[in-house]
């Protein structure tokens, strides 16, 4: 139920455990009949619940009044202040201090990539406003312990996070034409992000260790 080992002088994992791809597809009568689908379906979906349920349980004993409730709060507000902190860098400016707090490394490294691929774009502002979170759902808990073997050591427990609600987004170039967007339209947007906290190392908190992007579903044949 545990990841590979980490070097526990760091602050972040690095990495991400057993990323979340979507729900695996269930199978079909006939497969449950005549192959062995079926079986290792149940398994592999009895197995990831039971990941899940040991990483809230390490999160419950580790993690000072950690709530499942509590935490859906607090990761609404870090999607708010990210996602508007992203959208207003450019052009010299860095990340707010809060929101580096509440980011990886890595995290603010792909932030970062992101913010130089816009300016090339020719995107020279970026208007963006959250209308609505209308669900905010862990779907994946996982722990990264520094030693596998060692579960009651320190270590990093991923709580991966699906939002989804309702945005606007506008993208304008140096001379205040519109380029990408439209300030007008109500997006339906399905976030996937996955949220860090260190285990028995100091000055730990939730930050965003990444954000996942779910494969396109294939086109029935």
């Amino acid at each position: 139920m545990r990841g590979g080992g980490v070097r526990v002088a760091q602050t972040s994992s690095n990495l991400i455990a057993e990323p979340y791809a979507g729900p695996p597809r269930r199978p079909t009568l006939a497969e449950w009949a005549t192959t062995s689908k079926g079986w290792r379906y149940a398994y592999e979906a009895a197995t990831s619940r039971a990941k899940d349920a040991y990483a809230l349980s390490k999160c419950a004993k580790e993690v000072r009044g950690f709530t499942l409730e509590g935490f859906k709060q607090e990761a609404k507000q870090m999607y708010k202040m990210i996602n508007a902190s992203s959208a207003n860098v450019g052009h010299g400016k860095t990340l707010e201090h809060e929101t580096r707090h509440a980011t990886t490394d890595k995290t603010q490294s792909d932030l970062k990539r992101e913010r130089k691929s816009r300016e090339r774009g020719g995107w020279a502002r970026v208007d963006w406003n959250l209308e609505s979170i209308d669900e905010c759902q862990v779907v994946r808990g996982r722990l990264i312990m520094a030693n596998a073997n060692d579960s009651n050591g320190p270590g990093f427990a991923q709580l991966t996070t699906r939002f989804r609600g309702k945005q606007r987004f506008a993208a304008y170039d140096a001379r205040g034409r519109l380029v990408a967007g439209d300030p007008d339209e109500i997006l339906d947007v399905e976030d996937f992000w996955v949220f860090e906290h260190g285990l028995k190392i100091p000055n730990a908190r939730w930050r965003l260790a990444g954000r996942l992007h779910m494969p396109t579903p294939r086109a029935p044949v």
